[in-house]
Protein backbone atom coordinates (compact mmCIF):
# COMPACT_ATOMS: atom_id res chain seq x y z
CA UNK A 1 0.00 0.00 0.00
CA UNK A 2 1.31 3.19 -0.96
CA UNK A 3 2.17 5.71 1.92
CA UNK A 4 1.76 9.31 1.42
CA UNK A 5 4.85 10.57 0.98
CA UNK A 6 6.79 14.44 2.12
CA UNK A 7 6.08 16.04 -1.10
CA UNK A 8 2.01 15.53 -0.74
CA UNK A 9 2.77 17.15 2.44
CA UNK A 10 3.61 20.74 0.83
CA UNK A 11 1.02 23.84 1.87
CA UNK A 12 -1.13 25.05 -0.92
CA UNK A 13 0.19 28.23 -1.80
CA UNK A 14 2.74 28.26 -4.71
CA UNK A 15 6.28 26.67 -3.09
CA UNK A 16 8.73 29.68 -4.09
CA UNK A 17 12.98 28.92 -3.90
CA UNK A 18 14.41 31.02 -1.43
CA UNK A 19 17.71 32.38 -0.30
CA UNK A 20 17.97 31.99 3.33
CA UNK A 21 18.14 35.59 3.36
CA UNK A 22 15.43 36.20 1.41
CA UNK A 23 13.21 33.95 4.10
CA UNK A 24 15.16 35.88 7.26
CA UNK A 25 14.02 39.31 5.55
CA UNK A 26 9.94 37.29 5.11
CA UNK A 27 10.55 36.65 8.81
CA UNK A 28 11.67 40.18 10.04
CA UNK A 29 9.14 41.63 8.66
CA UNK A 30 6.33 39.25 10.03
CA UNK A 31 7.46 40.19 13.47
CA UNK A 32 8.00 43.74 12.70
CA UNK A 33 5.93 45.27 10.77
CA UNK A 34 2.69 42.67 10.57
CA UNK A 35 2.46 41.77 13.83
CA UNK A 36 3.54 38.09 14.13
CA UNK A 37 4.63 37.30 17.05
CA UNK A 38 8.01 35.64 16.91
CA UNK A 39 7.24 32.81 19.40
CA UNK A 40 3.85 32.20 17.86
CA UNK A 41 6.01 31.30 14.40
CA UNK A 42 8.35 28.89 16.54
CA UNK A 43 6.27 27.47 18.31
CA UNK A 44 4.31 26.32 15.06
CA UNK A 45 7.51 25.08 13.35
CA UNK A 46 8.58 23.00 16.75
CA UNK A 47 5.32 21.70 17.36
CA UNK A 48 4.42 21.08 13.38
CA UNK A 49 8.21 19.22 13.24
CA UNK A 50 6.91 16.81 16.32
CA UNK A 51 3.72 15.67 14.71
CA UNK A 52 5.33 15.00 11.16
CA UNK A 53 7.91 12.76 13.98
CA UNK A 54 5.61 11.39 15.58
CA UNK A 55 3.18 10.39 13.07
CA UNK A 56 6.47 8.92 10.63
CA UNK A 57 8.19 6.63 13.80
CA UNK A 58 6.93 3.55 15.46
CA UNK A 59 6.06 3.84 20.02
CA UNK A 60 9.26 1.90 19.99
CA UNK A 61 11.52 4.36 18.19
CA UNK A 62 9.76 7.56 19.62
CA UNK A 63 11.36 6.29 23.13
CA UNK A 64 14.61 6.80 21.46
CA UNK A 65 14.73 9.82 20.42
CA UNK A 66 17.64 12.36 20.85
CA UNK A 67 17.48 16.14 20.22
CA UNK A 68 20.65 18.10 19.88
CA UNK A 69 20.12 22.02 19.99
CA UNK A 70 22.40 24.78 19.13
CA UNK A 71 22.04 28.28 21.10
CA UNK A 72 19.94 30.22 18.18
CA UNK A 73 16.53 30.30 16.71
CA UNK A 74 17.10 26.41 15.44
CA UNK A 75 17.71 25.73 18.87
CA UNK A 76 14.49 27.11 20.09
CA UNK A 77 12.68 25.05 17.57
CA UNK A 78 14.42 22.06 18.91
CA UNK A 79 13.04 23.06 22.79
CA UNK A 80 9.52 23.19 21.40
CA UNK A 81 9.59 19.69 19.52
CA UNK A 82 11.52 18.05 22.92
CA UNK A 83 8.38 19.65 24.68
CA UNK A 84 5.91 18.08 22.61
CA UNK A 85 7.48 14.96 22.92
CA UNK A 86 6.72 15.30 26.52
CA UNK A 87 3.52 16.50 25.75
CA UNK A 88 2.99 12.94 23.99
CA UNK A 89 4.15 10.92 26.41
CA UNK A 90 8.19 10.48 25.39
CA UNK A 91 11.41 11.41 27.10
CA UNK A 92 13.68 12.56 24.49
CA UNK A 93 17.58 13.24 25.41
CA UNK A 94 18.46 16.77 24.85
CA UNK A 95 21.28 18.41 24.77
CA UNK A 96 21.88 21.95 24.33
CA UNK A 97 25.83 22.85 22.70
CA UNK A 98 26.48 25.48 24.81
CA UNK A 99 25.34 27.13 28.31
CA UNK A 100 21.43 28.31 28.91
CA UNK A 101 23.12 31.61 30.36
CA UNK A 102 23.87 32.04 26.45
CA UNK A 103 20.48 31.74 25.27
CA UNK A 104 18.52 34.80 24.59
CA UNK A 105 15.03 35.63 22.95
CA UNK A 106 12.61 33.44 21.81
CA UNK A 107 15.00 30.59 21.86
CA UNK A 108 15.05 31.10 25.87
CA UNK A 109 11.42 31.84 26.35
CA UNK A 110 10.90 27.55 25.20
CA UNK A 111 14.13 26.53 26.74
CA UNK A 112 12.92 27.73 30.02
CA UNK A 113 9.42 26.09 29.26
CA UNK A 114 10.89 22.79 28.99
CA UNK A 115 12.96 23.07 31.68
CA UNK A 116 9.73 23.81 33.80
CA UNK A 117 8.11 20.60 32.67
CA UNK A 118 11.24 18.88 34.52
CA UNK A 119 13.07 17.40 31.41
CA UNK A 120 16.81 17.16 31.73
CA UNK A 121 18.68 19.24 29.15
CA UNK A 122 22.33 18.89 28.88
CA UNK A 123 24.56 21.74 28.65
CA UNK A 124 27.22 20.43 26.27
CA UNK A 125 29.78 23.26 26.22
CA UNK A 126 33.13 21.30 25.55
CA UNK A 127 33.97 18.15 24.26
CA UNK A 128 34.12 15.98 27.25
CA UNK A 129 30.34 16.81 28.31
CA UNK A 130 29.69 16.32 24.53
CA UNK A 131 31.66 12.95 23.95
CA UNK A 132 29.86 11.82 27.50
CA UNK A 133 26.22 12.34 26.30
CA UNK A 134 26.57 10.57 22.80
CA UNK A 135 27.91 7.38 24.97
CA UNK A 136 24.97 7.78 26.71
CA UNK A 137 22.73 8.09 23.78
CA UNK A 138 24.51 5.86 21.08
CA UNK A 139 21.81 3.28 21.02
CA UNK A 140 19.12 6.60 19.83
CA UNK A 141 16.41 5.32 16.78
CA UNK A 142 15.77 9.00 16.03
CA UNK A 143 18.29 12.59 16.29
CA UNK A 144 17.21 15.50 15.67
CA UNK A 145 19.25 18.08 13.75
CA UNK A 146 18.27 21.88 15.89
CA UNK A 147 21.71 23.14 15.80
CA UNK A 148 22.31 25.88 12.80
CA UNK A 149 19.41 27.29 10.88
CA UNK A 150 19.11 28.89 7.63
CA UNK A 151 21.23 31.61 8.99
CA UNK A 152 24.55 30.33 9.27
CA UNK A 153 27.36 30.74 6.90
CA UNK A 154 30.79 29.13 6.76
CA UNK A 155 31.94 26.08 8.07
CA UNK A 156 30.91 24.71 11.15
CA UNK A 157 33.14 25.51 13.96
CA UNK A 158 34.15 24.13 17.20
CA UNK A 159 31.42 22.17 19.39
CA UNK A 160 29.20 21.91 16.49
CA UNK A 161 31.21 20.69 13.96
CA UNK A 162 32.32 17.80 16.64
CA UNK A 163 28.72 16.94 17.05
CA UNK A 164 28.04 17.23 13.50
CA UNK A 165 30.98 14.66 12.59
CA UNK A 166 29.70 12.70 15.62
CA UNK A 167 26.33 12.67 14.60
CA UNK A 168 27.31 11.41 11.02
CA UNK A 169 29.51 8.63 12.46
CA UNK A 170 26.49 7.01 14.41
CA UNK A 171 26.00 3.23 13.37
CA UNK A 172 23.13 3.84 10.77
CA UNK A 173 20.73 2.28 12.17
CA UNK A 174 18.46 5.24 13.06
CA UNK A 175 17.37 8.54 11.23
CA UNK A 176 17.91 11.72 11.00
CA UNK A 177 15.76 14.43 10.86
CA UNK A 178 16.73 18.25 10.62
CA UNK A 179 15.30 21.28 11.36
CA UNK A 180 15.01 24.07 8.74
CA UNK A 181 18.03 23.07 7.11
CA UNK A 182 20.57 20.30 7.58
CA UNK A 183 23.22 21.99 9.87
CA UNK A 184 26.70 22.93 7.86
CA UNK A 185 24.67 23.14 4.22
CA UNK A 186 24.72 26.89 2.97
CA UNK A 187 21.34 27.92 2.12
CA UNK A 188 22.12 30.53 0.25
CA UNK A 189 24.05 28.01 -2.24
CA UNK A 190 23.92 24.97 -1.18
CA UNK A 191 27.79 25.16 -0.46
CA UNK A 192 29.25 22.50 2.27
CA UNK A 193 32.44 24.01 3.42
CA UNK A 194 33.39 21.74 5.90
CA UNK A 195 31.08 18.95 7.43
CA UNK A 196 27.27 18.74 6.99
CA UNK A 197 24.72 16.26 9.12
CA UNK A 198 23.50 13.75 5.99
CA UNK A 199 19.82 14.09 7.26
CA UNK A 200 16.79 11.80 6.04
CA UNK A 201 13.86 14.35 5.89
CA UNK A 202 14.50 18.22 6.36
CA UNK A 203 11.45 20.14 7.59
CA UNK A 204 11.71 23.25 6.36
CA UNK A 205 9.83 26.84 7.48
CA UNK A 206 7.35 28.70 4.54
CA UNK A 207 9.24 28.04 1.59
CA UNK A 208 12.00 25.71 0.28
CA UNK A 209 15.53 27.11 0.09
CA UNK A 210 18.00 27.15 -2.37
CA UNK A 211 20.33 24.63 -0.33
CA UNK A 212 17.85 22.46 -0.55
CA UNK A 213 17.88 21.92 -3.73
CA UNK A 214 21.39 22.65 -5.41
CA UNK A 215 24.48 20.33 -5.27
CA UNK A 216 26.20 19.62 -3.06
CA UNK A 217 23.42 20.75 0.25
CA UNK A 218 20.57 18.34 -1.92
CA UNK A 219 22.79 15.04 -0.99
CA UNK A 220 21.97 15.91 2.57
CA UNK A 221 18.37 16.09 2.42
CA UNK A 222 17.05 13.12 1.16
CA UNK A 223 13.40 14.18 1.65
CA UNK A 224 12.04 17.72 1.71
CA UNK A 225 8.40 18.71 4.11
CA UNK A 226 7.41 22.73 3.56
CA UNK A 227 5.98 23.17 6.76
CA UNK A 228 3.42 26.47 6.86
CA UNK A 229 3.67 28.19 10.34
CA UNK A 230 1.90 30.67 9.78
CA UNK A 231 3.52 33.45 7.68
CA UNK A 232 1.38 36.26 5.83
CA UNK A 233 0.36 34.63 2.25
CA UNK A 234 1.82 37.63 0.57
CA UNK A 235 4.97 37.79 1.93
CA UNK A 236 5.52 34.09 0.75
CA UNK A 237 3.98 34.77 -2.75
CA UNK A 238 5.30 38.09 -3.63
CA UNK A 239 9.17 37.42 -2.23
CA UNK A 240 12.56 37.24 -4.40
CA UNK A 241 12.60 33.89 -5.67
CA UNK A 242 14.68 31.72 -7.84
CA UNK A 243 11.72 29.35 -9.05
CA UNK A 244 9.08 27.26 -8.06
CA UNK A 245 9.29 23.42 -6.26
CA UNK A 246 6.72 21.85 -7.89
CA UNK A 247 3.53 20.03 -6.26
CA UNK A 248 1.05 17.85 -6.71
CA UNK A 249 -1.29 20.53 -7.01
CA UNK A 250 0.65 21.68 -9.82
CA UNK A 251 0.69 19.06 -12.33
CA UNK A 252 -3.20 18.01 -11.48
CA UNK A 253 -3.70 21.83 -12.58
CA UNK A 254 -1.69 21.06 -15.99
CA UNK A 255 -2.32 17.55 -16.47
CA UNK A 256 -6.08 17.59 -17.89
CA UNK A 257 -8.34 14.65 -16.51
CA UNK A 258 -9.76 13.02 -19.59
CA UNK A 259 -13.42 13.70 -20.12
CA UNK A 260 -15.91 10.65 -20.23
CA UNK A 261 -16.58 11.71 -23.87
CA UNK A 262 -13.18 11.16 -25.36
CA UNK A 263 -12.10 9.32 -27.95
CA UNK A 264 -8.46 7.86 -29.19
CA UNK A 265 -7.97 10.95 -31.98
CA UNK A 266 -8.81 13.34 -28.98
CA UNK A 267 -6.13 12.41 -26.72
CA UNK A 268 -2.89 13.17 -29.24
CA UNK A 269 -1.03 10.98 -31.93
CA UNK A 270 2.55 10.96 -30.62
CA UNK A 271 5.15 10.60 -33.85
CA UNK A 272 8.26 8.44 -31.52
CA UNK A 273 11.76 8.78 -34.09
CA UNK A 274 13.80 6.69 -32.54
CA UNK A 275 15.98 3.19 -32.04
CA UNK A 276 18.73 2.06 -34.29
CA UNK A 277 20.27 -1.28 -34.78
CA UNK A 278 21.72 -2.50 -31.28
CA UNK A 279 19.18 -0.02 -29.63
CA UNK A 280 15.69 -0.75 -30.50
CA UNK A 281 15.22 -0.71 -26.39
CA UNK A 282 15.27 2.89 -26.31
CA UNK A 283 12.38 3.37 -28.97
CA UNK A 284 9.94 0.42 -27.73
CA UNK A 285 10.34 1.79 -23.50
CA UNK A 286 9.72 5.22 -24.93
CA UNK A 287 6.85 4.17 -27.00
CA UNK A 288 5.34 2.13 -24.38
CA UNK A 289 6.23 5.05 -22.04
CA UNK A 290 3.49 7.15 -23.51
CA UNK A 291 0.88 4.63 -24.64
CA UNK A 292 1.01 3.89 -20.42
CA UNK A 293 0.87 8.14 -20.01
CA UNK A 294 -2.64 8.14 -22.26
CA UNK A 295 -1.26 9.13 -25.74
CA UNK A 296 -4.36 8.02 -27.46
CA UNK A 297 -2.08 7.17 -30.42
CA UNK A 298 1.07 6.26 -30.83
CA UNK A 299 3.56 5.55 -34.17
CA UNK A 300 6.94 4.80 -34.30
CA UNK A 301 9.41 5.05 -37.22
CA UNK A 302 11.84 2.86 -37.36
CA UNK A 303 14.91 1.56 -40.01
CA UNK A 304 12.86 -0.73 -42.40
CA UNK A 305 15.25 -3.96 -41.70
CA UNK A 306 14.45 -3.80 -37.77
CA UNK A 307 10.41 -3.68 -38.43
CA UNK A 308 9.95 -7.51 -37.15
CA UNK A 309 11.33 -6.20 -33.92
CA UNK A 310 9.73 -3.15 -33.37
CA UNK A 311 6.08 -4.70 -34.58
CA UNK A 312 6.12 -7.54 -32.07
CA UNK A 313 7.40 -5.83 -29.10
CA UNK A 314 4.88 -2.92 -27.93
CA UNK A 315 0.81 -4.01 -29.42
CA UNK A 316 -0.39 -0.85 -28.67
CA UNK A 317 1.75 0.94 -31.18
CA UNK A 318 1.39 1.67 -34.73
CA UNK A 319 4.77 1.46 -36.67
CA UNK A 320 6.37 3.09 -40.28
CA UNK A 321 9.02 1.48 -41.79
CA UNK A 322 11.74 4.40 -43.40
CA UNK A 323 14.82 4.02 -45.56
CA UNK A 324 18.06 3.44 -43.34
CA UNK A 325 21.75 3.48 -43.83
CA UNK A 326 23.96 0.66 -44.29
CA UNK A 327 24.60 0.23 -40.23
CA UNK A 328 20.98 0.63 -38.97
CA UNK A 329 20.19 3.70 -38.37
CA UNK A 330 17.12 5.86 -39.55
CA UNK A 331 18.27 8.00 -42.94
CA UNK A 332 17.58 11.53 -43.58
CA UNK A 333 15.52 10.45 -46.77
CA UNK A 334 12.89 9.42 -44.34
CA UNK A 335 12.08 12.72 -43.79
CA UNK A 336 9.47 12.78 -47.20
CA UNK A 337 8.25 9.56 -45.67
CA UNK A 338 6.90 10.41 -42.33
CA UNK A 339 5.75 14.04 -43.25
CA UNK A 340 4.10 13.62 -45.73
CA UNK A 341 0.50 15.65 -46.56
CA UNK A 342 -2.25 13.50 -45.06
CA UNK A 343 0.22 12.82 -42.01
CA UNK A 344 -2.13 13.45 -38.75
CA UNK A 345 0.80 13.57 -35.92
CA UNK A 346 0.14 15.99 -33.00
CA UNK A 347 3.78 15.80 -31.50
CA UNK A 348 6.92 14.19 -32.51
CA UNK A 349 9.81 12.45 -29.81
CA UNK A 350 13.19 12.38 -31.87
CA UNK A 351 16.63 11.03 -30.24
CA UNK A 352 16.09 7.96 -27.96
CA UNK A 353 19.08 5.31 -29.26
CA UNK A 354 18.84 7.02 -32.71
CA UNK A 355 22.66 6.68 -32.59
CA UNK A 356 25.05 9.16 -34.25
CA UNK A 357 25.17 8.54 -37.73
CA UNK A 358 25.32 11.39 -40.23
CA UNK A 359 22.62 11.03 -41.80
CA UNK A 360 20.11 10.66 -38.61
CA UNK A 361 21.97 13.77 -37.38
CA UNK A 362 20.47 15.82 -40.90
CA UNK A 363 17.53 14.04 -40.25
CA UNK A 364 16.99 15.81 -36.53
CA UNK A 365 17.96 19.48 -37.91
CA UNK A 366 15.71 19.26 -40.43
CA UNK A 367 12.41 18.70 -38.38
CA UNK A 368 13.64 21.41 -35.99
CA UNK A 369 14.02 23.81 -38.79
CA UNK A 370 10.62 22.77 -40.74
CA UNK A 371 8.55 21.36 -38.47
CA UNK A 372 5.63 23.32 -36.10
CA UNK A 373 4.76 20.29 -34.51
CA UNK A 374 5.63 20.11 -30.68
CA UNK A 375 9.07 18.59 -30.32
CA UNK A 376 10.93 16.66 -27.67
CA UNK A 377 14.89 16.50 -28.11
CA UNK A 378 16.50 13.49 -26.51
CA UNK A 379 19.59 11.53 -26.27
CA UNK A 380 21.37 11.17 -29.25
CA UNK A 381 19.16 13.76 -30.85
CA UNK A 382 20.61 16.32 -28.84
CA UNK A 383 24.13 15.72 -30.57
CA UNK A 384 22.78 16.95 -34.07
CA UNK A 385 21.64 20.74 -32.37
CA UNK A 386 23.05 23.53 -30.63
CA UNK A 387 21.43 26.55 -28.78
CA UNK A 388 21.90 28.74 -31.83
CA UNK A 389 19.28 26.26 -33.63
CA UNK A 390 16.75 25.69 -30.90
CA UNK A 391 16.82 29.43 -30.59
CA UNK A 392 15.60 29.74 -34.02
CA UNK A 393 12.55 27.38 -33.44
CA UNK A 394 9.57 29.11 -33.68
CA UNK A 395 7.07 26.10 -32.72
CA UNK A 396 6.97 24.27 -29.12
CA UNK A 397 9.50 21.93 -27.83
CA UNK A 398 11.59 20.36 -25.39
CA UNK A 399 15.18 19.14 -24.55
CA UNK A 400 15.81 16.76 -22.02
CA UNK A 401 19.86 16.68 -21.58
CA UNK A 402 21.49 15.14 -18.56
CA UNK A 403 24.44 17.53 -17.03
CA UNK A 404 27.10 15.78 -19.56
CA UNK A 405 24.37 16.40 -22.32
CA UNK A 406 24.11 20.21 -21.44
CA UNK A 407 27.77 20.62 -21.31
CA UNK A 408 28.35 19.63 -24.63
CA UNK A 409 25.78 22.20 -25.73
CA UNK A 410 27.35 24.78 -24.27
CA UNK A 411 31.16 23.84 -24.59
CA UNK A 412 31.98 23.05 -21.08
CA UNK A 413 32.00 20.21 -18.39
CA UNK A 414 29.80 18.44 -16.22
CA UNK A 415 31.17 19.49 -13.26
CA UNK A 416 30.32 23.82 -14.24
CA UNK A 417 26.72 22.45 -15.63
CA UNK A 418 26.12 20.61 -11.36
CA UNK A 419 27.52 24.27 -10.03
CA UNK A 420 25.07 26.16 -11.97
CA UNK A 421 22.08 23.80 -13.00
CA UNK A 422 19.82 26.58 -12.41
CA UNK A 423 21.47 29.22 -14.73
CA UNK A 424 22.28 26.40 -17.53
CA UNK A 425 18.52 25.60 -17.86
CA UNK A 426 17.82 28.97 -17.63
CA UNK A 427 20.36 29.88 -20.45
CA UNK A 428 19.45 27.31 -23.19
CA UNK A 429 16.06 28.40 -23.30
CA UNK A 430 16.06 32.14 -24.44
CA UNK A 431 13.16 31.54 -26.86
CA UNK A 432 9.64 31.75 -26.44
CA UNK A 433 8.66 28.25 -27.44
CA UNK A 434 10.72 26.05 -25.57
CA UNK A 435 11.49 24.21 -22.41
CA UNK A 436 14.67 22.67 -21.43
CA UNK A 437 14.80 19.92 -18.61
CA UNK A 438 17.61 19.19 -17.33
CA UNK A 439 17.85 15.65 -15.63
CA UNK A 440 19.36 14.69 -12.21
CA UNK A 441 18.30 14.53 -8.51
CA UNK A 442 15.91 17.80 -8.20
CA UNK A 443 15.50 17.58 -12.14
CA UNK A 444 16.01 21.39 -13.49
CA UNK A 445 12.54 22.61 -15.99
CA UNK A 446 13.46 25.84 -17.53
CA UNK A 447 11.28 28.56 -19.75
CA UNK A 448 11.45 31.80 -21.12
CA UNK A 449 8.16 32.74 -19.40
CA UNK A 450 8.87 32.48 -15.97
CA UNK A 451 11.05 31.78 -13.21
CA UNK A 452 13.49 27.49 -13.17
CA UNK A 453 10.90 25.02 -11.55
CA UNK A 454 12.59 22.49 -9.80
CA UNK A 455 10.64 18.53 -9.40
CA UNK A 456 10.83 17.20 -5.81
CA UNK A 457 10.22 13.56 -6.93
CA UNK A 458 12.87 10.75 -7.95
CA UNK A 459 15.00 7.95 -6.04
CA UNK A 460 17.74 6.37 -6.66
CA UNK A 461 15.91 3.54 -8.30
CA UNK A 462 16.35 5.90 -11.57
CA UNK A 463 20.03 5.18 -11.50
CA UNK A 464 20.04 2.65 -14.44
CA UNK A 465 19.95 2.44 -18.46
CA UNK A 466 16.38 3.74 -20.43
CA UNK A 467 15.26 5.68 -17.61
CA UNK A 468 15.94 9.03 -19.69
CA UNK A 469 13.46 6.87 -22.92
CA UNK A 470 10.38 6.28 -20.46
CA UNK A 471 11.33 10.12 -19.59
CA UNK A 472 11.01 10.97 -22.72
CA UNK A 473 7.67 8.84 -23.95
CA UNK A 474 5.86 10.54 -20.60
CA UNK A 475 6.76 14.26 -22.02
CA UNK A 476 6.04 13.29 -25.33
CA UNK A 477 2.48 11.70 -24.88
CA UNK A 478 1.76 15.45 -23.13
CA UNK A 479 2.92 17.28 -25.72
CA UNK A 480 0.50 15.08 -27.73
CA UNK A 481 -2.55 16.25 -25.86
CA UNK A 482 -1.44 19.97 -26.61
CA UNK A 483 0.07 20.88 -23.06
CA UNK A 484 2.16 23.75 -22.85
CA UNK A 485 5.96 22.51 -22.97
CA UNK A 486 7.33 23.56 -19.86
CA UNK A 487 4.06 22.68 -17.77
CA UNK A 488 4.46 19.09 -20.11
CA UNK A 489 7.84 18.74 -18.85
CA UNK A 490 7.13 19.68 -15.03
CA UNK A 491 4.15 17.21 -15.43
CA UNK A 492 6.43 14.29 -17.06
CA UNK A 493 9.34 14.65 -14.78
CA UNK A 494 6.87 14.63 -11.93
CA UNK A 495 5.03 11.66 -12.63
CA UNK A 496 8.57 9.29 -14.04
CA UNK A 497 10.01 10.32 -10.15
CA UNK A 498 6.74 9.31 -8.58
CA UNK A 499 6.70 6.09 -10.76
CA UNK A 500 9.90 5.24 -9.49
CA UNK A 501 9.46 5.89 -5.53
CA UNK A 502 6.67 3.67 -5.94
CA UNK A 503 9.35 0.80 -6.68
CA UNK A 504 11.44 1.71 -4.17
CA UNK A 505 8.52 1.85 -1.68
CA UNK A 506 7.45 -1.60 -2.60
CA UNK A 507 10.73 -3.33 -3.10
CA UNK A 508 13.47 -0.62 -2.65
CA UNK A 509 15.72 0.97 -4.85
CA UNK A 510 18.40 -1.78 -6.02
CA UNK A 511 18.19 -3.35 -9.07
CA UNK A 512 15.31 -1.43 -10.64
CA UNK A 513 14.12 -1.45 -14.48
CA UNK A 514 13.32 1.34 -17.24
CA UNK A 515 10.33 -1.26 -17.70
CA UNK A 516 9.18 -1.59 -13.97
CA UNK A 517 8.70 2.59 -14.16
CA UNK A 518 6.40 2.10 -16.97
CA UNK A 519 4.54 -0.49 -15.43
CA UNK A 520 3.70 2.19 -12.59
CA UNK A 521 3.00 5.20 -14.45
CA UNK A 522 -0.99 4.51 -14.50
CA UNK A 523 -0.61 3.88 -10.80
CA UNK A 524 1.62 7.41 -10.03
CA UNK A 525 -1.12 9.35 -11.84
CA UNK A 526 -4.07 7.66 -10.37
CA UNK A 527 -2.40 8.46 -6.80
CA UNK A 528 -1.92 11.84 -7.63
CA UNK A 529 -5.53 12.28 -8.33
CA UNK A 530 -6.52 11.09 -5.36
CA UNK A 531 -4.45 12.80 -2.74
CA UNK A 532 -4.96 16.50 -4.13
Amino acid sequence: MFQMREYFQFPSYDLNIVSGRTMAEIDRIAIETRGTPGLFLMENAGALTAQGILADNSHENLQRIVILCGKGNNGGDGFVIARHMVQNGYSPDVALLGKADQLTGDARTNYLRLHELGLPIRECHNSILLDAFFAKTQSASIWVDAMLGTGARGAPRGLIAEAIYRLNEQPKKHSTIAVDIASGVDADTGRVEGSAVISDIVYTMGLPKIGHLLLPGSDYCKNLVVLDIGFPRDLLSDCESFGKLLSAKNINEWFPQRPVSSHKGREGHLLVIAGSRGMTGAALMCAKAAIHTGAGLVTTVCPESLLPIYASSVWEMMTLPVHETADGAIDQRAFEEIFTDDARWSAVVIGPGLGRHPSSQELVRRIVKKIELPLLIDGDGLFAVSPDILQMRQAPWVVTPHPGEMARLFNTDSASIQADRFGYAKKLVDNDYGAALLKGPKTVIAHSRGKIMVNPTGSPAMASGGMGDVLSGIIGALLSKKIDSSKAAACGAYIHGLSAELIEQEHGFESVTATQVIENIQLAISILRKWT
